[in-house]
C-alpha cells in the first residue's frame, strides 16, 4: 500500500511492508537539507514510523540521482548569525529524532551525500552505498565547521582519525573506501542502494523489534566503560529474556526452525 503524495512534495512516504520509505525530491536543488518542506517532510515521516505500530523500521534515499547535498550556501551567505542558529536548532531536531528512535533507520545513498546530507546519512543504523555514491564532510571548502550531529556520528563510525582527516581536509570518499572505514555497511551495484536497503529492512522486519531497540539505544551511548556497559545490560537485558519474544526464539532454536518474532 502506498501514501500517495502530489508530485511536488519535496518528501514521498511509501509503506512497503513493514518498512516507511521516504524520498527527498527536489533533484533541482540536489535534494538539499534547505529546500522548502523537505525538514518538515521528514520528520513527519519520522512521526508516522514512531507512531504506527505496523511500521518497524524506515528506508531513506534521494530521488534523482542525489541522497543530499546538505544546505543551501546562498541561504546562509545571507542570513544573520540569528538566523543561521534558529536554523541549525530546527534541523537539529530531525538528527535527534533518527537518533533517539526505537525504530531502525537505514539510509541508501546514491550520489552525493555532502555536509548536512552526510550528517543525515550518518544518524541512521545503517547505510547502503551505491556506486555513484559519494561522501564527503565538505564543510572547510567555504570556512566553516561541521554540524548536522558530525561530531558524534561520525567518529562513532569511522572513528577519531579517520573523522578528523575527513573534516579537516574535505576528501571526498567512495563508495568500497566508505565500507573499508566502516562509513558504509554495505556497497551495491549502480542503482541497486535502494533495493539492497529494502533486503536489509525486511531482515529487520522479521528480528526481534525490542531487542534491536535496545541495540540501538546502548550504542548511541557508547563508547561505554565496563560498569557502565554492565548497568546497562542490567537495567535491559532481564525484561527481553521474559519476553515473549525470546521464548520463541528459544522455542525455534531446539525445534530447528526459524522463528517468528513479534515484537513483544
Amino acid at each position: 500500500m502506498s501514501i500517495s503524495k502530489p508530485d511536488h512534495q519535496p518528501v514521498h512516504m511509501e509503506r512497503r511492508a513493514g518498512v516507511l520509505q521516504l524520498t527527498i525530491d527536489v533533484p533541482a536543488l540536489r535534494n538539499s537539507m534547505a529546500a522548502p518542506g523537505v525538514l518538515e517532510g521528514l520528520l513527519a515521516g519520522l512521526d508516522e514510523l514512531e507512531n504506527d505500530k505496523e511500521l518497524h523500521c524506515a528506508v531513506l534515499t534521494g530521488a534523482g540521482g542525489a541522497f543530499c547535498s546538505g544546505g543551501d550556501l546562498r541561504q546562509l551567505a545571507d542570513s544573520s548569525e540569528a538566523e543561521t542558529r534558529a536554523r541549525m536548532q530546527a534541523n537539529a531536531s530531525l538528527y535527534r529524532r533518527i537518533a533517539l528512535s526505537e525504530k531502525l533507520v537505514i539510509a541508501a545513498v546514491d550520489g552525493p551525500a555532502y555536509g548536512a546530507g552526510l550528517g543525515l546519512a550518518t544518524c541512521c543504523d545503517l547505510i547502503v552505498a551505491g556506486e555513484t555514491a559519494r561522501f564527503c564532510s565538505v564543510f572547510v571548502r567555504v570556512g566553516a565547521m561541521p554540524d548536522a550531529g558530525l561530531f558524534w556520528s561520525l567518529p562513532a563510525r569511522v572513528g577519531i582519525t579517520k573523522a578528523r582527516q575527513m573534516m579537516l581536509f574535505a576528501e571526498e570518499i567512495a563508495a568500497a573506501e566508505a565500507v573499508a572505514i566502516g562509513l558504509a555497511d554495505r556497497c551495491a551495484e549502480s542503482g541497486s542502494a535502494l533495493p539492497v536497503a529494502h533486503e536489509m529492512a525486511q531482515r529487520l522486519v522479521r528480528g526481534p523489534g525490542r531487542a534491536f531497540s535496545r541495540i540501538k539505544q546502548g550504542l548511541r551511548e557508547g563508547p561505554m566503560e565496563m560498569e557502565q556497559a554492565l548497568a546497562f545490560q542490567l537495567e535491559h537485558a532481564p525484561a527481553l529474556f521474559a519476553s515473549e519474544d525470546f521464548r520463541e526464539g528459544a522455542a525455534a532454536f531446539f525445534e530447528k526452525r526459524k522463528p517468528v518474532f513479534r515484537g513483544c
